[in-house]
């Protein structure tokens, strides 16, 4: 799965907790659910406890059939599931999950056609655990389960649910992680991997696309249609898919067979009526982006088909379904409005998602305490992917961007390990995050460039084989990791990154003693910015430290595993001139002597990309903990502004935060500097604007936004807000091509700011009629930070209408704690508002929402903030963590502030 924004838990024991952390039925010492179910032999389990973590595992699904009667114009549907279950001994009861369903008749079917009633009863325990007592013990061995029921399409895009666009009624599924039970009452839990058969009942003239290949229509006298499916490989349940409605279907050509896989395999895209042809870019890349993959996992792609659906309304970036992926409409379709920024990203999640066909599905978690084997997993292999379906373009670095990216999260006190105990339901949802996803990504990156590519492929290799069509926990990843690169000492390095938050922060100092022999001395802690309270002493690493020495013989690698809190390295050679301790773009940051610092930035551009990336981000972060003066930090940024294109970028990014965090009234100095430092390259790439490459381009338009932002560029902003209004019709109808897609951000927001009430009812009517959906939702968020009071106040109105769907509602909500100018009438009309937009707001973002608290930075608004948030803790499910990591992020702005501001102008006065 991937998600569209990245959002993060204390440091807990690594012990496996047999209910909670879910260790699943491996365990041989069981308590809570599984040892109350154990009863003497020959009596019926009747376990009277709901169980609050995973179900008991004597009751054990081998295979599901589901027939659905659907009509999107309706609101509700029926159903019919019959699971083929296996009992380990009698049993007068059985728990299951279900959740917003009427049961109408429960029973069990045994082997010689006997049914045994049951009586179904709901909502005994968080997540819609329920029983179904039956009227005499069902005996030991098989049986299947049969349930009648009807149940609403979820309007949180949640399970089945329902999506409207130009009045035409969709249905999309959506069920990980535990959303399946809106769908059919079931063993909703990703340990169970069974076949699944479904038959789809839908009235005629629309597309039923599912997991598996069709078998056959069937025309019924009422004008429906009856749709069969063949059985799926063992899938898990969180894996079924299922979209009906007016689709535009695209026929692809069948992916060939090769060398791994005989046949091949059918091909077909689906999207919203009228918007078929945008899913062509995407079409014609999944032959090479599939074939990379088999080639890397040497296994074949594992499912009869493949199926890639763009949907009108989705919580996520994209779902892995098993051989019919679903994806947000703006996170597949690529039209002429697509930014090259935007086409990157949209194949680097079809990436994502192909990947998981492999990790994820053909190999699952046992427990959501390991989803990260799936997420990282993916996250790490979409960027090989790209790196060998476009080579040349920077997705070798695209890693370890990532995980520097997801450093800010990390360096909190609250922050959360990769691996993450899960104690309740709620703390599902909290895994999908940066940690997850950005920060496994980077560390799976580093091990494979310690354990070379070849050891590292060996082990995933050997663990495609070892769990194909089952699950595996951490164990079983790492048994194979080590069997596979012949490398056991790397999995206890391994797992002090995954059972441990945090970041290692490597002091490293030289010193040169009379007779030219030199030493390094590496001292590792944990990372914490100033006001931080972490303890810094409290953790240690086995870090696979890769560091390059330059001295008077040249230069030196040096490798080795660093294990204890403080290391020494004898320079024999002599003296080291400057040392850069991080040359492999591992997950750690270092601290230097000024000398160290101001030696390396005047040798920047000897440095390797990687290492470059490395040095920005670690100065950057040595500046925040109070160990790097500004001006050194200014020296550095001026040198990566001429690097290469994702290094020039992380200078912009760091150059914004430096702005904002000055007052106002302290800026101009900044701006000076800004366009002494950056105008003169884009000028530079103006000049030659015609002949760009992509990853200049991407400079390009980065360096024009951040100039417009915090550079001397009054003018080109009245220009922008100029073509805004053609843009949106202030004065006639809207013209699109009246500003690039590249510059559709900006535009609106300089409209906004320079436009009044004129500008702001030309843009959301743009919005509300628009058929790009990513462009509505960039105006209804960029007009919510940068609109007038009064027209806040009416944006607020106008999404609680029906013309507006209720995560775009939430997106305005979120947005507007970020308009600077008005935001005492922003927090005011955020909390008037809330209660009406928690409700519309799909589960996802219900618990991320509290994380607003960041955007304040003075402990009187955070503790205010902080407040009102725990008020409305239940619409939020599972906020907490949200909570704290807002409250902490608004608490180090704050610190930062009153520690750096003066530095930094100091700096900036004596440039």
């Amino acid at each position: 799965m991937t998600l569209n924004r990245f959002k993060t838990s204390i440091f807990a024991s690594v012990a496996c907790l047999a209910l909670l952390a879910g260790c699943g039925p491996k365990d041989s010492d069981k308590s809570g659910p599984e040892a109350e179910a154990t009863a003497p032999e020959n009596e019926p389990v009747k376990l009277e406890t709901p169980p609050a973590g995973q179900l008991p595992d004597d009751v054990i699904p081998t295979a599901y059939s589901i027939d659905l009667i659907t009509d999107p114009a309706q609101s509700t549907f029926e159903g019919k599931v019959e699971i083929d279950i296996r009992l380990d001994q009698p049993h007068a009861r059985i728990w299951l999950h279900s959740l917003d369903q009427t049961i109408e008749r429960a029973f069990v079917r045994l082997d010689d056609g006997t049914e045994i009633e049951g009586t179904f009863e709901g909502g005994l325990a968080d997540g819609g655990v329920s029983k179904i007592d039956f009227a005499e013990p069902v005996p030991d061995g098989n049986a299947t389960l049969v349930m009648e029921y009807t149940a609403p399409y979820n309007m949180g895009l949640a399970g089945l649910y329902k999506a409207t666009q130009n009045g035409r009624p969709y249905l999309a599924t959506q069920q990980e992680p535990i959303d399946a039970r809106r769908m059919f009452p079931g063993f909703d839990e990703p340990r169970f991997k069974t076949p699944w058969t479904l038959t789809v009942t839908a009235p005629a003239g629309n597309q039923v696309i599912a997991n598996a290949p069709s078998t056959g229509t069937s025309q019924l006298d009422n004008g429906m249609v009856k749709h069969t499916f063949a059985p799926t490989r063992p899938i898990q349940s969180y894996l079924i898919a299922l979209a009906v409605g007016p689709y535009d279907m695209r026929e692809g050509t069948p992916l060939p067979a090769n060398t791994l896989r005989a046949k091949s395999v059918p091909f077909r895209g689906f999207a919203p009526a009228g918007k078929g042809d945008q899913l062509k870019t995407a079409m014609d890349i999944t032959d090479a982006m599939v074939s990379q993959q088999e080639a890397y996992f040497n296994f074949p792609y594992p499912y009869a088909k493949l199926d890639i659906i763009a949907v009108p309304d989705f919580a996520y970036g994209a779902m892995e379904n098993a051989g019919a992926i679903i994806y947000r409409e703006s996170a597949l379709l690529i039209s002429d409005r697509t930014t090259e920024e935007r086409k990157r990203g949209i194949l680097t999640t079809h990436a994502h998602e192909l990947a998981h066909q492999w990790f994820g599905n053909l190999v699952t978690p046992a427990w959501w305490d390991d989803i990260w084997l799936n997420e990282a997993f993916a996250t790490w292999m979409a960027n090989k992917t790209m790196n060998s379906v476009y080579p040349g373009t920077g997705y070798d670095r695209a890693s370890q961007r990532n995980g520097i990216g997801a450093m800010g999260a990390d360096s909190l006190k609250n922050a959360r390990q990769i691996r993450n105990p899960i104690e309740r339901n709620a703390d599902i949802n909290d895994a999908f995050d940066s940690i997850t996803y950005r920060k496994g990504g980077h560390v799976l990156s580093m091990f494979e460039s310690y354990l070379g590519e070849d050891a590292f492929r060996e082990g995933i290799r050997l663990h495609m084989k070892r769990f194909e069509d089952d699950s595996a926990d951490v164990d079983d990843f790492m048994t194979s990791i080590a069997d596979g690169s012949g490398d056991k000492d790397v999995v206890e390095s391994f797992r002090s990154f995954i059972f441990q938050p945090g970041i290692p922060y490597l002091n490293v100092e030289t010193s040169c003693s009379d007779d030219d022999a030199g030493v390094i001395t590496v001292t590792q802690q944990r990372y914490a910015p100033l006001g931080s309270d972490i303890d810094m002493n409290g953790q240690t690493w086995l870090v696979p430290l890769e560091m390059r020495v330059s001295g008077p013989a040249g230069d030196q690698v040096i490798r080795q595993m660093l294990t204890e809190t403080e290391t020494e390295f004898p320079l024999d050679a002599g003296c080291a001139d400057w040392v850069m301790p991080n040359t492999s773009g591992g997950y750690w940051r270092f601290a230097l002597s000024d000398d160290n610092w101001a030696a390396l930035t005047s040798t920047f551009d000897t440095l390797s990309p990687t290492e470059q990336l490395a040095f920005i981000d670690s100065i950057t972060a040595a500046f925040r903990a109070g160990d790097a003066p500004a001006a050194s930090v200014f020296d550095a940024l001026e040198a990566a502004a001429t690097s290469d294109w994702d290094v020039a970028i992380v200078s912009l990014d760091r150059a914004r935060s430096y702005y904002n965090a000055l007052p106002a009234e302290d800026r101009a100095p900044m701006r000076d500097w800004a366009e002494a430092t950056y105008r003169p390259v884009q000028k530079a790439l103006m000049a030659r604007k015609d002949t760009l490459d992509e990853n200049d381009t991407l400079l390009l338009q980065e360096l024009s936004s951040t100039l417009l932002e915090i550079g001397k560029s009054g003018a080109e902003r009245r220009a922008l807000a100029k073509k805004a209004n053609a843009l949106v019709g202030v004065d006639g109808d809207p013209d699109p091509s009246a500003v690039p897609p590249a510059e559709f951000a900006d535009a609106i927001k300089y409209g906004a700011q320079l436009g009044g009430e004129a500008f702001y009812k030309a843009a959301l009517d743009y919005a509300r009629t628009t058929q790009d959906q990513r462009e509505r939702r960039i105006v209804l968020s960029v007009l919510a930070a940068n609109v007038g009071e009064a027209e806040l106040t009416d944006l607020y109105e106008q999404v609680q209408s029906d013309d507006w769907q209720g995560q775009e509602a939430w997106s305005v909500l979120q947005s507007s704690l970020g308009n600077d100018q008005n935001r005492e009438k922003a927090w005011e009309l955020y909390k008037a508002n809330f209660d009406a937009v928690l409700p519309r707001t799909p589960e996802i973002r219900k618990a991320q929402t509290a994380g607003g608290v960041a955007n304040f930075c003075t402990p009187d608004e955070t503790k205010a903030a902080r407040a009102f948030y725990t008020s409305k803790a239940k619409l939020m499910p599972g906020y907490e963590r949200s909570l704290a990591q807002g409250e902490e992020s608004a608490n180090l702005c704050s610190a930062f502030r009153d520690e750096k501001a003066e530095e930094l102008k100091k700096a900036l006065s004596e440039e």
